[in-house]
């Protein structure tokens, strides 16, 4: 049985840690049953953004005419598009075989399992079992989209993210498509094929989009989707499906009234959430504690309760975010092979929707902050109409597109939240949440540093990452 000084089942922000461990001199066992780089390079935030950019292009030449430049409809290359996207899913190709070359690490093409704490069970891609040992364990398996329980949908037939970046992904745009779930990558599908002509329908269980966002947010992008012809249900729990003629009809429930009615399209995109993925690693096994929704419950320096596990990025619950991944594994690294000192902290964690328009956001909500210190909140609020820049691109006051910052803070000037919704509002965010990120620890003698740069969160995608992976992650 071979042993190693670090196993990380997971190769997407894992990866990170066996970096740190070959620095450091351990072996290491990588133990991946998919693709290299996790669902951000194969099937999320790198792909979406191969779509994003051409939606975005589309809106903008819409608007072109508030400062007198008109274009005609555009025309779409979507085998172009398609074949750049896919350009940038296949370097992971690369990747795997790049690592499998390293000395000091071995790659396990399959599915690990815990047969005790230090011992894994493989089932291997290719046939057959392995297993292997480790003094420590890293549990970095992310999360998969949730599929909800209802009549006719495996005859039907469905889309998640997942299945869109690979067997199902369409030869052209959609004629209709219906999006259940009102988060980030349902908002994002949204946008994508609305720009490119799609009749896009988008299903919420609740009674609003983007729930925990600051609540000014989802109204105003609510109303932006409309305008460009997305439709939005609310309050619809859906409860069977069928085919009909070339449609696919679902039968949704509403929360409020009880009443039954129908939506159809071409297609369904399943995005109503996601789940860890936990159900194979038997975790019971170990005694591993799980929250009621099976995400691995993880202290501040990535610890489960179990001596030498570990756990990071989507499966342990907290903020699914690359770069909220990428943030842990850096402190796990300083944690196992550096001097101890750092521990993860989720008060500042920044996001962005890449939808339409944008949205950018880090810390509280008004409402969040208003429930904490009360009065001592303060609220100070800008619109893009406010400043030349946004005037430049036709932003005014009489128009309903007019994207706002929002800063919220404390008598004594200590930020609390700032969402910022419109052009590029996740890098508008991002020097906020450096700032947040300020006077930690080690940080109070060292003006100037780029300290809090490294020890918060930038978002990911955006041209944010030109300025901080330089030191990060330096090429050279």
């Amino acid at each position: 049985m071979k042993h190693f000084d670090i196993a990380v089942l997971g190769a997407g922000s894992g990866l990170i840690i066996m970096e740190g461990a070959l620095a450091a001199g351990k072996s290491v066992a990588v133990i991946e049953k998919g693709a290299f780089g996790g669902t951000c390079l194969n099937r999320g935030c790198i792909p979406s953004k191969m779509l994003v950019y051409p939606a975005d292009l589309i809106r903008d030449a819409e608007r072109g005419e508030r400062v007198g430049i008109s274009f005609d409809k555009p025309s779409i290359d979507w085998a172009k598009v398609s074949r750049r996207m896919w350009r940038q899913i296949d370097v992971t190709q690369d990747l795997d075989r790049d690592i499998s070359k390293m000395k000091g690490v071995t790659v396990f093409r399959g599915e690990g399992s815990f047969v005790d704490k230090n011992t894994l069970n493989i089932t291997m891609n290719e046939g057959g079992t392995e297993n292997i040992t480790a003094d420590k364990i890293i549990i970095a398996t992310g999360s998969k989209s949730r599929i909800p329980d209802m009549e006719g949908l495996n005859d039907v037939g469905y889309l998640t993210s997942e299945s869109f970046f690979g067997d199902q992904f369409p030869k052209k745009p959609y004629d209709s498509l219906l999006i259940i779930g009102g988060g980030f990558t349902a908002l994002e599908f949204a946008h994508v094929f609305s720009a490119f002509g799609t009749k896009v329908t988008v299903a919420v269980r609740s009674e609003t989009i983007l729930r925990g966002l600051d609540e000014e947010i989802p109204p105003f992008v609510r109303k932006q989707l409309e305008d460009v012809g997305v439709t939005f249900l609310y309050e619809a729990v859906p409860q069977r499906i069928r085919v009909e003629g070339e449609q696919k009809i679902m039968t949704f429930r509403d929360r409020q009234t009880g009443e039954e009615y129908e939506a159809g399209a071409q297609e369904v995109l399943l995005a109503p959430g996601i789940v860890p993925n936990t159900s194979s690693l038997n975790l019971g096994a170990v005694g591993v504690n799980t929250d009621k929704n099976g995400y691995v419950i993880t202290d501040e320096k990535l610890r489960t309760n179990v001596a030498g596990i570990y756990a990071i990025g989507d499966v342990n619950g907290k903020f699914p975010l690359r770069h909220k991944a990428n943030y842990e594994a850096e402190i796990l690294n300083n944690i196992l092979f550096g001097d101890d000192t750092r521990v993860a902290s989720y008060e500042a964690v920044p996001s962005a929707v890449f939808t339409h328009p944008q949205v950018g956001s880090v810390g509280m909500s008004e409402k969040e902050a208003r429930a904490q210190y009360g009065d001592k909140v303060r609220v100070n609020r800008y619109h893009y109409s406010d400043v030349i820049a946004g005037i430049s691109m036709g932003y005014s006051k009489n128009r309903p597109d007019d994207g706002f910052a929002k800063v919220i803070t404390l008598d004594d000037k200590r930020i609390l939240g700032v969402h910022v919704v419109g052009p590029q509002a996740g890098t508008i965010v991002q020097p906020w949440a450096y700032l947040m990120n300020a006077g930690g620890p080690g940080q109070a003698d060292k003006p100037g540093t780029w300290l809090p740069v490294e020890h918060g969160m930038t978002i990911h995608p955006t041209f944010s990452e030109l300025t901080a992976w330089p030191l990060i992650y330096p090429l050279d």
